[in-house]
């Protein structure tokens, strides 16, 4: 059961609020079965914004993004929707301007990236559970995400090059620091579907759960209290240290001095001291 927040950030195609048996989890539903949820106008502009109220919720400490029914996880982008953002730029260009049809579109795009993207600007853990198939956008959405879990009836695709379309929501950005670059060319070229099984061996999804959604869901909300019950601070940290060495150039060397100098601000703390004293006991540790 979900607790919902504010009405502005939930309706009939996203389902937004905390878990009721434990609301430091956050829950983000993909509910536009009928439309093998795609990704509409709608959709790409709530979804960052519920990822930002759920971050900044009082005592929310890990996320779940999840899909209903025993349908596609995600289509990716509704083609409806691509065909009216491209009509909507022959039109500025009819009016005489190429350039500013060229930008619109680009404008439009960096809009759309933004909505995967704050994934990774959440503060908490993120966790993707993927029943069924992902495919193109979905693909996009699970790439940004911490952790990536799925049923055995998940399959994948990066889809875009069938549609004449190179993607740019972020999965030729993403994969390659998953599953590297040999095996992001081999998916984004051929455009083929992979299976649950092997999307583990790749490593784009970390476990494989049961074989329907609603095993899966149960135990990526086990996974996601888990991550929940531990130190804020470290969790805080931890993300921020990974995404910032994935995105730097810089050496081990200077990522170690990076780490240095995060903890000698964040180290010592309430939460330190409290599991220092419990000794390996479960701690219940304060919200941030």
């Amino acid at each position: 059961s979900i607790l919902p927040l504010s009405p502005d950030i939930s309706n009939s195609t996203l389902r937004v609020g905390l878990v009721q048996e434990d609301p430091r989890v956050g829950l983000i539903e993909l509910a536009r079965p009928q439309r093998a949820n795609a990704f509409d106008g709608g959709m790409f502009d709530l979804f960052p914004r519920a990822v930002a109220a759920l971050s900044e919720t009082s005592g929310v400490q890990c996320l779940l993004i999840c899909a209903q029914g025993e349908g596609p996880f995600c289509s990716g982008i509704d083609t409806s929707y691509l065909k009216g953002m491209l009509d909507q730029m022959r039109a500025i260009e009819a009016r005489g301007c190429p350039g500013r049809a060229r930008e619109y579109l680009r404008s439009h795009v960096l809009g759309l990236q933004e909505s995967f993207s704050s994934l990774e600007k959440c503060r908490w853990p993120v966790i993707v559970a993927i029943h069924g198939a992902c495919i193109g956008g979905g693909v996009d959405l699970a790439a940004a995400a911490d952790i990536r879990v799925c049923s055995q009836k998940a399959t994948f695709s990066v889809k875009e090059v069938d549609l004449a379309i190179t993607a740019d929501l972020g999965s030729l950005q993403r994969l390659p620091h998953l599953i590297g670059h040999g095996a992001t060319a081999d998916l984004a070229l051929t455009a083929r579907t992979i299976s649950s099984a092997e999307a583990l061996s790749l490593g784009l999804v970390t476990q494989v759960i049961g074989d329907d959604n609603a095993t899966l869901t149960a135990g990526a909300l086990k996974l996601a209290k888990s991550l929940a019950s531990k130190s804020p601070l470290a969790m805080v940290g931890t993300k921020r240290t990974l995404l910032h060495k994935r995105d730097s150039a810089n050496s081990v060397a200077s990522e170690l001095e990076y780490i240095a100098t995060h903890n000698a601000a964040m180290l010592v703390s309430e939460d330190l001291e409290r599991t220092m004293r419990t000794r390996g006991k479960a701690v219940t540790f304060s919200k941030l």
